[in-house]
């Protein structure tokens, strides 16, 4: 495996300046990425990451002491590479009218430049059914995700409810993951094809 350059996103995952260590724990991160993604939850064990890292497994089990560790770790680093591509995205706005089409972009531009990230952020879903700890990770993230939506909508109808853009922002959410499920797990679903779908569900959402 090349060598990990340690992303901003990826400092400030650890919160802290990058030291050595740091970017072996990134290179652990993105090698637990791609094995989850390639050959799946089960056979995901320190020895697989260890051999796509290049190392053995007590230098990942230095790091982090359990297999939770690392994933939650994981699914943390892709929750903020998704957050940081889509506040990028919508950057480009030059109106408040841009916002949400810019916004439903993002995950599509997201899921395109990281695939293996796609794959992975839904196993948070199937561990939050039983793991206490990815459960409050995925609320966390849902919650931040409706708030930001919500906080979009009211730029653009700043006369209306908050009850009501919260509502519409949640329906909004669930078309957005249930596109990007589709084109995971169904056959010949592509990004292009979801986003379009997503766009137009939106917009008859909003009327």
């Amino acid at each position: 495996m090349e060598n990990t350059y340690l992303d901003p996103i990826m400092i400030d995952l650890f919160e802290f300046r990058p030291r050595k260590g740091d970017i072996k724990k990134a290179e652990i991160i993105n090698a637990t990425i791609e094995c989850l993604a390639t050959i799946g939850f089960e056979n995901t064990s320190f020895e697989a990451i260890a051999k796509k890292v290049g190392t053995r497994r007590a230098h990942v089990n230095y790091y982090f002491p359990n297999k939770d560790d690392i994933f939650l770790s994981a699914i943390k680093y892709i929750a903020a590479t998704y957050q940081s591509i889509s506040l990028e995205n919508l950057e480009k706005a030059k109106d408040s009218k841009d916002l949400l089409n810019l916004y439903i972009e993002g995950p599509f531009i997201w899921a395109k430049k990281n695939p293996y990230q796609l794959s992975v952020m839904f196993l948070l879903y199937y561990l939050s059914t039983f793991k206490k700890d990815y459960l409050e990770l995925n609320h966390q993230i849902r919650k931040g995700g409706a708030e930001r939506i919500t906080y979009l909508l009211g730029q653009m109808n700043p006369r209306t409810k908050k009850s009501t853009l919260q509502t519409k922002a949640k329906s909004i959410q669930n078309i957005l993951s249930g596109c990007l499920l589709d084109v995971a797990t169904t056959k010949g679903k592509s990004l292009q094809s979801a986003e379009a779908e997503a766009k137009k569900l939106i917009n008859d959402l909003l009327g």
